[in-house]
């Protein structure tokens, strides 16, 4: 009896402490807020500001570009980090572009972009996401362009301004000039010419014209390269 006693005891002098212990944390955080206001929606970013790009790659640090941020972040905390993607988006474009050319000159069969990618620039290396629908399209505007007569370049090359331009403008960021111009060599160019012009503008994006409207070509998109993009 005096044990069974003791026990109780002693289970009610624990219980005491953890609820003294809660309160008093409790007390604190209300202190806290009571000074300091109530803790921002994006208190993460926060938390994370002096890492790159918040501490966030891949899927997650897209999210929050284009406007769906993860929890512990906000909508307001990609602002100062958009226009610092560009030159990671522009890369990841034209990595995927160039591996579709690589594929149809090595004659191996179409294959589905991995996601996310390692994307190396001069400035750093990470993982960036870009949704399939539009890694594929650039993917396959490279594989295709390799062997495609006049009038298939001309819906390629639309098929990859549209794209990038749609990709651009989730993360809200203005870009000038045409990215086919940049990335598409011309029809009579050595492989090594463009390899050359890549090598020289890695990180540096080129302000060209996009010359020819290309409106009249949007139907053969669905017939070459089976995208709707619209």
């Amino acid at each position: 009896m005096e044990k069974l006693l003791l026990l109780l005891v002693v289970a009610g002098c624990a219980a005491v402490v953890i609820i003294m212990i809660y309160l008093i944390s409790r007390v604190e955080k209300i202190e806290d807020i009571a000074i300091n206001g109530p803790p921002p929606k994006g208190s993460l970013a926060q938390v994370r500001e002096k890492e790159p790009w918040l501490g966030l790659q891949g899927v997650d640090l897209w999210d929050l570009l284009s406007g769906d941020p993860p929890p512990g972040y906000a909508k307001d905390d990609a602002l100062p980090w958009q226009p610092k993607y560009e030159h990671i988006l522009y890369k990841h474009i034209e990595i995927l572009f160039n591996k579709g050319m690589e594929d149809k000159k090595a004659a191996k069969l179409k294959e589905q972009p991995e996601s996310p990618m390692l994307i190396s620039t001069l400035r750093e290396t990470m993982n960036a996401f870009m949704p399939n629908q539009y890694a594929s399209v650039l993917y396959e505007s490279g594989y295709e362009i390799v062997s495609a007569d006049a009038e298939q370049r001309m819906a390629i090359i639309d098929a990859i301004d549209r794209t990038s331009e749609t990709l651009f403008n989730k993360i809200s960021v203005e870009h000038s000039g045409s990215v086919s111009a940049r990335l598409v060599p011309p029809a009579n160019a050595q492989p090594t010419d463009q390899d050359q012009a890549n090598e020289s503008s890695d990180d540096t994006y080129i302000d060209e014209g996009d010359g020819e409207n290309f409106d009249e070509q949007t139907a053969m998109l669905e017939k070459n390269l089976g995208r709707d993009l619209g």
